[in-house]
């Protein structure tokens, strides 16, 4: 598993479209997608590559196999497309939370599975702390203006949330436990683990990304924040 971008003012010209167009046919045809989305895709793994500054519209272009043209038609500059990634990057992983089925009556299983949930989805989506990491770098520039994060981690917190209540009504969890920090908690491991998964795989010489090590990871993650969440 591995994720293994300069940019300047593009003027588009009418006569340009035609020409622009037939790209966006074949590539909609061969792919499924819409040319927006092949430019979006193609930006996630530019801009997880190379980051924010290392990207530029022309080596976007190139992966999407698209002209110019379309980027700066769909998203209007480097700065409008990266917007889109970082909204589209918390979009799925809502759709990821969404989609879990957990049964309230069982917290401890419940708040076991979240959890997992979550490690599994950042094991099949790497780049996703390698887009939040340039956001960060950027100081969070996007957010609260193009980009409201918020209306797609809330339903997670509130599942996460029910859960642990659920809990606390049956004496099992604390009450005084802070949600935003378990969240908080269980993606730093995951994240942790997953941005060091090579320097800490050298300095412990052995793979930590095989199936037993990741699954083991996934166990200790569960494990720590039963443990925060617990009554004593």
């Amino acid at each position: 598993m591995s994720t293994d971008f300069d940019q300047k003012p593009s003027t588009v010209r009418a006569k340009a479209v035609p020409s622009a167009k037939k790209p966006q046919r074949a590539r909609a045809k061969v792919t499924g997608k819409t040319t927006a989305e092949v430019i979006l895709a193609a930006a996630r793994v530019v801009f997880a590559k190379a980051g924010y500054d290392g990207a530029s519209v022309e080596r976007i272009s190139k992966q999407a196999k698209c002209n110019e043209s379309l980027l700066y038609y769909h998203f209007g500059s480097k700065d409008g497309l990266f917007a889109a990634v970082l909204e589209d990057t918390y979009h799925k992983l809502a759709e990821s939370n969404a989609a879990l089925e957990i049964d309230l009556d069982d917290p401890v299983g419940a708040l076991s599975r979240v959890v997992l949930n979550m490690w599994h989805y950042c094991q099949k989506n790497p780049d996703l702390f390698l887009i939040l990491s340039n956001e960060n770098l950027l100081k969070g520039k996007h957010l609260g203006k193009s980009v409201t994060p918020g209306k797609f981690l809330s339903p997670a917190i509130t599942q996460l949330r029910h859960t642990v209540e659920k809990g606390i009504a049956g004496g099992i969890f604390r009450a005084d436990i802070d949600i935003d920090e378990l969240y908080i908690t269980a993606m730093a491991m995951a994240c942790f683990y997953l941005l060091n998964r090579y320097t800490l795989s050298a300095f412990f010489e052995k793979n930590l990304m095989d199936t037993d090590a990741r699954d083991r990871w996934g166990q200790v993650m569960v494990d720590t924040i039963l443990r925060t969440a617990q009554a004593t």
